[in-house]
């Protein structure tokens, strides 16, 4: 039976081991993952004194490694509790916190007789522990918390499904095996004649865990098993070797080995070439931090500013902006004597100079064949010169070098998307003559690849809105030609009544009525077309929206009295917001018209004007100014074109009456895009109307 509790002790030891090192390695900030670790070294810290308690020759040694497995043991409940109510997302503080206290307690307890009394013979083993008057605390709290976990895992599965009810079960499975032969160990401690035949179940629980953790993606992956696995391999072979070395040199030295002193060598080995194993990449990350702080703190700042510049590459204005900011800024990040950027837009055939930093004699432009091009047509990658230019083929080699004559590059990088080449990076030689770093080149890699897909978005942008522009010239001219036809026919009507026969008098002034009033309607139809086609080009400043519908209530507070509309308004001083005062005061006008005219001859007529702060669900605050009315509403079929030129359900002629042409609302539409807002229309027939106009805080 001794065999068999070091076999399955070291069984435990390797397995728990195994798993707490695969979460290590993995080094993910995850409190899962972290739970899972402690329960895990707890329990390989105890199968480790366990198996120490096995192979002991002598009494005190036996008991000092009884006392040690039970200060481990007090840790195994509590952490287990831990991790399965982080894994069910349950939160309970005060009973994790006062486990970890208890533990805490007991395990200083168990270095006394008090837990551990003393080691005697039972059944086939020597040195088998007697409990403690105090053991039983041991036994509650591994009762409690285990039957806690428990109950969480039960409660839990009844509201999980597919595979996450399948985790929940599997992991139930190996709690049941794995404790349940652990408690076998407690009957010999008070001299029950029962022997500890479930030990081997706690390397078969580890391994149901292992399982449902790589299978289920619980805290790790089979990956990290594997990770963790070789290094286990690697720090057994050096273990091995320093074991044969031991063995070699010990005959010489004429000292004696034990097999258990071989064996506790060989553990302890084990252990500290996998602490090596693990710690190593750890500390060379330190030491790369720690350099990067103090020796490479200016060049560290230059390339934290060039990264930030590379995130913000999309806001800046216009792409020359761009170039012209980039390219001094990595001059300065890497230590270059130079830089240059070729970029080659849609009417470009060749790629031209758009910023150069250094180099006084810049060539202005590089053709489309030339032999870069030719280059990263066959990889997109970044071209160095630092010797491996020469893996190509001799012909590109002559071309490259007469290349460098004329402009004394050492790195070139493709600014590219999709495989469609935008342009190049041309960088000099460095100051301090050191390569790139690997990191250095992902950085800049990033950044040319930003600004391809900068240019090329606003590529596209511009082919959109040229489309835009002529749909909305057909619009305009569709709309235009309906509009004027009207007029024009009856002026032509008139003049041909005049030439048929003499006019007379009243004749006369009839006819110079209609003129006046139709040459008034084309006029008003002009200007109308001219406001919505204007270019808002406009100064911008910080614009108090409270204002601005303050002064388009003063406007038309006579409508509003003579109309007999109730009118609900309550400003409040809200931040200002980016735009431009008159251009603003034409929107809201012509909103709250639009809702007058509408209410016009309604009985308890309602106008609602208000103005609120939005900062939930929204990436950045805005404003939310809102004009409703209770009049008729707008037909359902009109309202999703209520916005397009045109569109309207007024009689055409005049822009100030309650008559239109359809141009009021898109010219709203158009200034309020104009400032980077959003203007939105919901109506119900015979309920009302309302408008929300979304504007964002001035930053």
């Amino acid at each position: 039976m001794t065999t068999y509790l070091v076999i399955s002790s070291l069984l435990n030891f390797l397995a728990a081991g195994l798993l707490a090192f695969a979460v290590m390695v993995r080094g993910r900030n995850n409190s899962l993952n972290l739970r899972f670790a402690v329960f895990a070294l707890a329990t390989g810290s105890w199968s480790a004194a366990y198996f120490f308690w096995q192979i002991s020759g002598d009494p005190t040694r036996a008991l000092f490694f009884t006392r040690a497995l039970t200060v481990f043991a007090c840790f195994v409940p509590v952490s287990f509790y831990h991790f399965i109510s982080d894994l069910c997302g349950e939160d309970h503080p005060w009973w994790v916190r006062g486990g970890y206290v208890v533990s805490t307690f007991l395990a200083a307890m168990s270095l006394t007789p008090l837990m551990v009394a003393d080691v005697g013979p039972i059944l086939s083993f020597p040195f088998w522990p007697q409990a403690g008057p105090y053991y039983w605390l041991y036994l509650a709290m591994f009762g409690g918390f285990t039957l806690q976990a428990g109950i969480l895992l039960i409660r839990n599965l009844r509201l999980a499904q597919g595979s996450r009810a399948t985790q929940l079960r599997t992991i139930m499975l190996a709690s049941i095996v794995g404790f349940g032969g652990g408690a076998t160990n407690f009957p010999l401690w008070y001299g029950v004649p029962l022997q500890p035949f479930g030990n081997l179940l706690v390397f078969v629980y580890l391994l149901i865990m292992a399982h449902a953790v790589s299978r289920y993606q619980l805290p790790l992956v089979a990956y990290d098993f594997v990770h963790a696995g070789v290094y286990l391999g690697l720090s057994a072979t050096l273990s091995v070797i320093y074991l044969l070395l031991l063995s070699t040199i010990g005959p010489l030295l004429e000292f004696e080995i034990s097999q258990a002193q071989l064996f506790a060598n060989f553990l302890g080995s084990l252990m500290v070439c996998w602490f090596f194993f693990w710690s190593v990449p750890k500390l060379h990350r330190m030491a790369d931090r720690i350099l990067a702080q103090t020796y490479l703190r200016r060049r560290h700042t230059q390339q934290k500013k060039l990264r930030e510049l590379g995130a913000r590459i999309g806001s800046i204005g216009s792409e020359q902006e761009i170039f012209e900011h980039l390219a001094p800024e990595i001059v300065r990040a890497f230590n270059l004597e130079a830089a240059a950027i070729f970029v080659r837009t849609e009417f470009d055939r060749d790629y031209q100079l758009r910023a150069v930093a250094g180099w006084p004699r810049c060539q202005r432009s590089l053709p489309i064949d030339s032999v870069l091009t030719r280059v990263f047509q066959e990889r997109m990658e970044p071209l160095l010169f630092d010797g491996s230019e020469m893996e190509f083929d001799p012909d590109t080699v002559s071309q490259l070098e007469d290349f460098r004559a004329k402009l004394p590059v050492n790195a070139v990088l493709p600014i590219a998307s999709d495989d469609f080449l935008s342009g190049v990076l041309l960088l000099g030689e460095r100051a301090d003559h050191v390569r790139y770093t690997q990191a250095e080149l992902s950085l800049l890699e990033s950044i040319c690849l930003q600004i391809a897909v900068t240019l090329r978005s606003r590529q596209f942008e511009r082919r959109a809105s040229q489309t835009d522009k002529l749909i909305a010239l057909g619009t305009l001219a569709a709309g235009l030609a309906h509009e004027l036809r009207n007029p024009l026919t009856s002026i032509q009507t008139f003049s041909a009544l005049l030439k048929e026969q003499t006019p007379d008098p009243e004749s006369l002034r009839e006819f110079s009525k209609v003129v006046q009033r139709d040459v008034s309607r084309i006029a008003n139809i002009v200007e109308n077309v001219a406001a919505f086609a204007e270019s808002n080009k406009v100064e911008m400043i910080k614009v108090s929206l409270a204002d601005v519908l303050r002064t388009v209530v003063e406007i038309v507070r006579p409508e509003i009295d003579r109309a007999g509309v109730t009118l609900d308004f309550r400003p409040a001083m809200l931040p200002a917001v980016n735009g431009n005062h008159s251009q603003l005061l034409q929107v809201f006008l012509n909103l709250v018209q639009n809702a007058l005219q509408a209410m016009n001859g309604r009985p308890e007529s309602r106008l609602e004007i208000t103005l609120e702060l939005r900062t939930e669900d929204v990436p950045r605050p805005q404003l939310c100014a809102t004009v409703h009315d209770n009049g008729p509403g707008v037909d359902p079929q009109v309202l999703p074109r209520i916005f397009e030129p045109f569109t309207t359900t007024k009689s055409t002629g005049e822009r100030r009456g309650k008559s239109g042409m359809g141009l009021g609302l898109a010219i709203v539409k158009r200034i309020v895009q104009h400032h980077h807002g959003e203007i939105q229309v919901s109506s119900l027939p015979g309920k009302g109307t309302t408008f929300r106009v979304y504007l964002p805080q001035s930053s």
